[in-house]
């Protein structure tokens, strides 16, 4: 492939909107081009890929024209993947976070109109080659010329062929490319860096998309596509660069240094941590020209970077400058341009808005709504000079509404930033708004005597005044006549500090009795027979004798062994109450037996089965039959069930079947008896 680099001719389409002015403007090989970049110790170089090696080998290849083009707002540049003659620069097989190789679409976009305008430039090569397991860092070093802010962004890459993006394999996505450890992938949009650390081997597609504006409006955008290759055989940990020694500003993560307007200095200072022990290279790339960056011990195992700038008067927006640092180990060389970004923004202003009253029982909602200053945005909530509570706010943006409650009081709440970013609002909550008491209904039995109505304060210290329907006040609560069914009315009004209720409507209904009937009857009924108990009138039920009521799946059922009387209380809907009883006293011993001399089990439903007829409640019983030679058919220990004249589930031959039982009564009486039965069909 690399051969056919040096005699491609790259092509562009170039779009004013959506009128195609060019589908194939062609660039150029820059002289020069072809030279290796590979990751490697000078003495590795004949060792690469490009070379028959073994080692990771990269070739850099730069083509460019000139174009005129008339003054728009909305020139666009597409390429690809078409490297003429029939070549396209298409994706490797080995990626491994998209579904499929694809050609390659990278795309440009300029705005000219108000006049000259420079895209921003890479200041790093892609050479990324990672190493598992260890933490790395990676930035463009993209600067632009013309003083222009930058925005950076991940972006999902292009389908040359059809111009749609491309599918990742999940849980890829185009904004976290990289296959890392939960949380092991950040990438920052104000200066483009990302920090990760990969945690299984893989070729990861990744697109970064550079943003342009000019007084906040886009002017262009440039994207760069690389495969990050991460490895499992590397012999080296790169170093670590850390900030420290910050004064006049906060760290946050991207290694952004927040600062207010005004602020008169910052400084910090940067170290490495370098487990190798390699000899490293520190190069300082954009950094602004009244700034001071020196580099203490360049060109060994611990260079100390310390930087010094006066920014009482710079404006508000993002300083961006960068270190190269490439430790030379042996074979692969480490290169890492990590990214510092001083972000001057306005000091916080803080609007107070109380957004509900007290009704006098709970706290008012607030909203803290905060315009600029950044985050973490410290919010401390004071009354009568004493912390009342401190809330954080990581919220990123320049408007942010922080949401509190606060009971009545006067209170002073400060926003702050850092020490020069700071903003205060003074604000008092006092009680006010209607208590929250709902209508009121009490239902009542007839003949529960008189009884007064109670309504519990909706706080200690409230005051309750009772009113007839007709505004009468009255002494104190009503009382109810529950001698007969009837509904009577009222309101109250309660009051609680500044608050008032209004008139709460309350109304009482007495309501009629259930008349509980019970559907068992007096009977004459089988020693321990079992009576399941049935009642209407109610919506619930109760039984007495507790002690002998039981519940299975049929439901409540009782017993009988002795003279009884159950009693059921019958409750409804209202929790008004009747009882009724039934009294079982005539319990006969009922212990006879019957002995069938036939059947036949042709499921006609017409003596279809043989079983003992049985009168009164068995203590024992086992029924077993046998054919004519002996061996038992049919066995049962439960006299309601018969035999259906089959066994193993065959139907057995019609003839005569022998039969023994034995069982014994509840009552005492034992019987033994043998017999036959003649099986017809």
């Amino acid at each position: 492939m690399f051969n056919q680099l040096y005699s491609a001719r790259p092509r562009l389409e170039v779009w004013d909107g959506n009128v195609l002015v060019r589908d194939s403007f062609v660039l150029k090989l820059n002289p020069g081009s072809g030279i290796e970049v590979s990751p490697v110790c000078p003495g590795q170089l004949s060792n690469t890929f490009c070379n028959g090696g073994t080692l990771p080998g990269v070739k850099q290849f730069v083509y460019s024209d000139t174009i005129s083009l008339h003054p728009s707002f909305r020139w666009k540049f597409i390429f690809k993947g078409v490297l003429g003659d029939g070549y396209n620069a298409g994706r490797s097989d080995n990626i491994t976070n998209i579904n499929s190789p694809t050609i390659m679409q990278i795309e440009a976009s300029l705005d000219n109109q108000a006049g000259e305008n420079s895209s921003p430039i890479y200041s790093t090569i892609p050479t990324p080659y990672y190493c598992i397991n260890i933490l790395q860092q990676y930035n463009h070093g993209a600067t632009d010329a013309d003083g222009d802010s930058l925005a950076f962004s991940l972006v999902p890459a292009l389908n040359g062929s059809s111009g749609m993006n491309v599918t990742y394999i999940y849980p890829r996505t185009a904004t976290a490319p990289l296959g890392t450890a939960a949380g092991g992938f950040l990438f920052n949009s104000v200066n483009g860096q990302m920090t990760f650390t990969p945690n299984l081997v893989q070729d990861a597609l990744v697109v970064n998309r550079v943003s342009e504006y000019r007084n906040g409006v886009l002017i262009g955008t440039t994207e760069r596509e690389m495969a990050f290759i991460v490895q499992n055989n590397c012999d080296g940990i790169p170093p670590v660069a850390n900030v420290s020694s910050i004064t006049g500003g906060i760290l946050t993560p991207g290694n952004v240094i927040n600062i207010c307007v005004g602020q008169p200095n910052v400084d910090f200072t940067i170290t490495l941590d370098n487990p190798d022990g390699d000899v490293t290279d520190i190069t300082p790339v954009n950094v602004p020209s009244t700034a001071t960056l020196m580099v203490s011990y360049n060109h060994t195992a611990a260079p100390v970077v310390n930087f010094s700038w006066a920014t009482g008067g710079l404006a508000v927006g993002h300083y961006t400058f960068y270190l190269n640092i490439k430790n030379n180990h042996c074979p692969l060389v480490n290169t890492q341009t990590v990214a510092y970004t001083i972000n001057v923004a306005y000091p916080p202003t803080m609007q107070v808005k109380q957004t509900s009253v007290t009704n006098c029982i709970h706290p008012a909602g607030i909203d803290y709504t905060i315009n600029y200053g950044f985050a973490p945005r410290n919010i401390i909530v004071m009354e009568s000079g004493s912390v009342v509570k401190t809330i954080i706010d990581n919220t990123a943006g320049d408007t942010v509404v922080v949401k509190d409650s606060l009971p009545p009081g006067n209170y002073t709440v400060i926003v702050r930033s850092d020490m020069l970013c700071v903003d205060s609002a003074s604000f008092t909550i006092s009680d006010s708004g209607s208590l929250p008491v709902s209508p009121v209904t009490v239902s009542y039995c007839r003949g529960d005597g008189s009884l007064p109505i109670v309504i519990v304060p909706i706080m200690p210290g409230a005051t309750i005044n009772w009113f007839n329907t007709d505004s009468t006040p009255l002494p104190g609560a009503p009382v109810v006549n529950t001698s007969s069914e009837n509904v009577f009315s009222w309101y109250f009004i309660e009051d609680y500090r500044v608050c008032s209720s209004g008139p709460v409507p309350v109304t009482a209904t007495v309501h009629r009795l259930p008349h509980a009937v019970l559907l068992n009857l007096p009977q004459t009924i089988c020693y321990g027979d079992a009576i399941y108990l049935q009642a209407t009138g109610g919506t619930q039920y109760t039984w007495e004798p507790v002690s002998d009521v039981k519940h299975d799946t049929g439901g409540y059922y009782i017993e009988v062994l002795t003279p009884v009387t159950v009693v059921v209380h019958a409750t409804d809907e209202f929790g008004c109450k009747d009882t009724t009883s039934v009294t079982f006293s005539d319990i006969q011993d009922c212990c006879r037996f019957s002995y069938p001399n036939a059947f036949t089990p042709n499921n006609d439903g017409n003596n279809d089965g043989f079983r003992i007829v049985t009168w009164g409640n068995m203590r024992d019983y086992s029924l077993t039959i046998f054919n004519r030679w002996g061996q038992p058919v049919f066995f049962t220990a439960d006299p309601k069930k018969a035999w259906d004249g089959t066994f193993h589930g065959e139907p057995c031959d019609i003839g005569t079947y022998y039969y023994y039982l034995k069982a014994e009564c509840l009552t005492g009486p034992k019987e033994w008896h043998k017999g036959d039965v003649i099986l017809i069909r």
